[in-house]
């Protein structure tokens, strides 16, 4: 799809939103009481309270005293009714809401009385992290569009946690905003003041303005959750449109939105190729509010690193470990973003680049603009610039590599001696490269949604250095209509063109259709149906593979849900799922070629002309009274199966497999108890052969300010073919690869614990061990071949150590310390470690 189509269809839907966003910023008037969207008013009228806030000339301090004049001047806010354990009840104890405001911020006070204030459970954690605490939280729907929402939240110990809710469901953790909060416990309960700066949410320009609004309170003890604007659980597929009101707003300005977060690092690291190398790097972080819904960040010379280590995984498929993005700069507003296809992974921009002189690439610049108008455009622009990658080496002993134990790296040419640059070999590793995403969505009012997408990435010349495209583009359009406030009718439709290195344009496209009841008190059910082409390429930007011979998968699933309170069960929820995979029918690549499977390697025709993979599966999990839960299920393949990701092109093999089987179970006790913990079970057919899989966590919270986990899982494979190197055999013809057996073995124990000195100071430690075996056996093909590795091994040990300290609102100061051993190659024990540490200080300011 050239790119060009893509530009045109983004200004065809933009033209009409600009005509909108004009008419929307006149509208202007104050209404008697708030009134919900005319599509909420088929609702209930009874269930949208309306809570009531006061204008104040002096506003409270927020210490946890509710002894503040202005308090006094404020509607109490009550009304509070059970969502769990008892849907519909009264609560077992009281809680008082007041709200107040003047130009910069609005205030909330929680008092919650209770009745054993000795029993009030709070935790000391990191910030986002209060789940297992009692708490209260606050939602607030400023833009009043029945999608999106602010939460703020605070335990008793004044442990802060945010979120931003989009597409009325939908929760992003990653948000922070900077806000005021203090939290006490006092003999008749607890008390929290929350002061939230108007800067932190977003709202429109009238002079009269009704917000979404709802508030809860959780008594951890009890495990009871109190809402003031009760959503039932079978309201499953709702959420922020179903909130109450907060009226009483008058004169709010539009703040002017301008935070700068300059940060400076400083990093050293030693291993086996670097000695004690320090560098250091400084760059400003800028968010500026263009209007009250607009945010643009601006990154020079940007930090985007991340303090969270991935963990290591034993993965057998043939495509490469999918890790989670888990920077900061992209995790925040990614949810605009996000597709059902995915065109979109952002950790392919500063891509690792498995390399230890130059472990990942650098970014330059980012920029992200996110914004929404009133009338229910969202939209959202990335760019990120990448640099050049190489580094440098003088080759002593003329091996034609890089030899750590002899010669030193250089990261620049000018850090070359002079009289060495001559014998200077270069290490090229990645070309400078340009990443952009381009993002419309159209919300409407009964939650429907319909949106386009595009991406770019264009690298320098360089490129053809690595085989790898110079450009690769990505555009399309998705849709989610809502019918009934039941039924969704989603789908995509993109397309990609990618040029080749060696010339001309790879193009390709993918759709996907998915029909849903999506809420219910008892049924949810569907069907999905995707295509992808052969030469729908995503992965530049994006990730998907698996669709080298064009694939066609159909799913189809049922789901029965419900909460009996009765003869020791909770609730219960039991599934059906059937799954059809198949390729094109006809194969080019493979059409006329020796083919054969696994199970008969000699066969010489595959007259089918297509490959499909299928299975059925059913489970359910059954959560008891006090908490336990139980969860387990099947699926078996159907009678004969061939595995479309496995084709192989190079060795003319089709991998076909029997029916397969697998089984699963998992047990877990009540989670909010001081120690907890969870077993789970896996076993069955995996591929042609058989996995066994099975883990277990211990997680121990002996005093609220120290928590400590522990998981352990083993994983053995057997019997399942893969290709391997054979010995050469004087006077045979042996080929490159052959067919063969294989068993493996995968253990993995990771330890990771928490202790928190203050709201403010906490550390963290995350230790993994792993050790994993290989042996390959009995050569599927005949003739005379032996392997050249029949058995590997590989052991790796990594420590991460970080100290986090908010030193004021938004600053904070990181230390991390990294370490990762490897076993040697006598497999006796661990070589030299790599050794890592990093500073990083910030600091946030504010204007407006």
């Amino acid at each position: 799809m050239p790119f060009r189509r893509i530009a045109f269809l983004l200004l065809l839907a933009l033209l009409p939103a600009a005509r909108g966003l004009s008419s929307a910023q006149n509208r202007q008037g104050k209404p008697a009481v708030p009134q919900p969207p005319d599509t909420l008013r088929q609702e209930r009228t009874e269930d949208y309270k309306t809570a009531w806030a006061t204008r104040v000339l002096e506003p409270p301090l927020v210490d946890g005293y509710p002894e503040d004049s202005c308090w006094a001047l404020a509607l109490p806010v009550r009304g509070f009714t059970q969502r769990r354990p008892d849907e519909g009840e009264n609560p077992t104890e009281e809680t008082v809401v007041r709200i107040v405001y003047d130009n910069e911020s609005i205030y909330f006070l929680f008092v919650c009385y209770d009745s054993e204030p000795d029993k009030i459970d709070a935790r000391l954690t990191p910030r986002d992290n209060i789940q297992s605490s009692d708490n209260v939280r606050i939602w607030i729907d400023s833009f009043f569009d029945r999608r999106t929402a602010f939460q703020f939240a605070v335990n008793p110990l004044n442990v802060q946690e945010d979120e931003l809710w989009t597409e009325d469901t939908s929760q992003d953790i990653n948000w922070n905003g900077v806000w005021l909060s203090s939290a006490r416990k006092l003999d008749y309960g607890w008390v929290a003041e929350i002061g939230i700066p108007f800067s932190v949410l977003r709202f429109g320009g009238r002079p009269f303005q009704t917000w979404g609004l709802n508030l809860s309170r959780y008594i951890e003890r009890k495990k009871e959750y109190n809402q003031w604007r009760m959503i039932p659980e079978s309201d499953s597929g709702f959420f922020v449109s179903r909130f109450g009101m907060l009226g009483g707003l008058e004169g709010l300005k539009t703040p002017n939105r301008l935070e700068f977060l300059p940060y400076s690092t400083a990093q050293l690291q030693d291993n086996s190729v670097i000695r004690n190398d320090f560098t250091s790097n400084a760059g400003l972080d800028l968010k500026y509010g263009l209007n009250s819904g607009v945010t643009l960040d601006l990154a020079l010379n940007p930090e985007f690193g991340t303090v969270e280590t991935d963990e290591e995984q034993l993965n057998l498929s043939p495509f490469p470990t999918y890790y989670p993005e888990k920077r900061p700069f992209f995790l925040e507003f990614q949810d605009i973003f996000r597709t059902d296809m995915p065109l979109v992974h952002t950790r392919r921009i500063g891509k690792p680049l498995g390399n230890v002189v130059d472990p990942t690439s650098t970014i330059l610049s980012g920029a992200r603009l996110v914004g929404k108008t009133e009338n229910g455009l969202r939209y959202g622009l990335i760019e990120g610039l990448t640099d050049e990658e190489k580094y440098y080496y003088i080759d002593e002993n003329r091996s034609g590599g890089f030899d750590a134990g002899l010669e030193s790296p250089y990261r620049k040419y000018k850090d070359i001696p002079l009289e060495m640059r001559g014998k200077a070999t270069e290490v090229y590793l990645d070309p400078r490269s340009n990443y952009m995403v381009g993002r419309l969505l159209k919300e409407y009012e009964d939650g429907s949604s319909l949106g386009l997408i595009a991406t770019g990435v264009n690298r320098a010349a360089g490129s053809g250095r690595l085989d790898i495209p110079a450009q690769a583009y990505t555009g399309g359009i998705d849709w989610d209509f809502k019918f009934n406030r039941t039924w969704s009718f989603a789908g995509q439709l993109a397309g990609s063109s990618v040029e080749k290195p060696e010339g001309g344009q790879l193009e390709g496209y993918g759709l996907e259709l998915k029909l849903h009841k999506f809420n219910g008190e008892h049924f949810t059910y569907g069907i999905d149906y995707d295509r992808y082409s052969d030469r729908f390429n995503v992965n530049d930007l994006g990730w998907l593979y698996g669709n080298d011979y064009g694939t066609h998968n159909l799913n189809t699933d049922f789901q029965f849900r419900d909460r009996p309170h009765a003869h020791g069960v909770r609730s219960f929820s039991v599934y059906w799922r059937m799954r059809r995979n198949w390729t094109d029918r006809t194969l080019q690549p493979l059409v006329g070629r020796t083919l054969g499977d696994r199970f008969n390697p000699s066969r010489e025709l595959y007259t089918n002309g297509a490959l499909s993979v299928g299975d059925v599966a059913v489970g359910g999990e059954l959560e008891f009274m006090n908490y336990w839960s139980v969860s387990g299920g099947a699926r078996s393949g159907f009678d004969k199966e061939e595995d479309p990701f496995r084709a192989s092109k190079a060795q003319d093999f089709i991998f076909s497999y029997p029916r397969t089987l697998v089984c699963y179970g998992n047990l877990s006790n009540n989670s909010s108890s001081p120690f907890t913990v969870n077993i789970s079970q896996n076993y069955g057919s995996f591929r042609d052969g058989t996995r066994w899989r099975e883990g277990i966590t211990f997680r121990l919270r002996p005093n609220p300010r120290l928590e400590l986990s522990l998981n352990a899982v083993r994983e053995k494979t057997w019997d399942f073919s893969d290709f391997g190197a054979p010995v050469k055999v004087a006077g045979t013809q042996v080929p490159d690869e052959i067919l063969s057996l294989r068993k493996t073995r995968f253990n993995s124990l990771i330890f990771r614990t928490g202790y928190a000195l203050n709201n403010k100071l906490d550390f963290r430690l995350f230790a993994q061990y792993t050790d994993f075996g290989s042996r390959r056996y009995q050569p599927l093909l005949p003739g005379p071949f032996e392997f050249e590795t029949p058995r590997e091994s590989r052991s790796t040990l990594g420590l991460h150590f970080v100290t986090r300290f908010e030193y004021r609102p938004g600053s904070y100061f990181y230390l991390v310390y990294r370490e990762s051993r490897f076993e040697d190659e006598t497999g006796t024990g661990f070589g030299r470690p790599d050794r890592q540490i990093i500073g990083k200080f910030t600091y946030w300011l504010k204007k407006g």
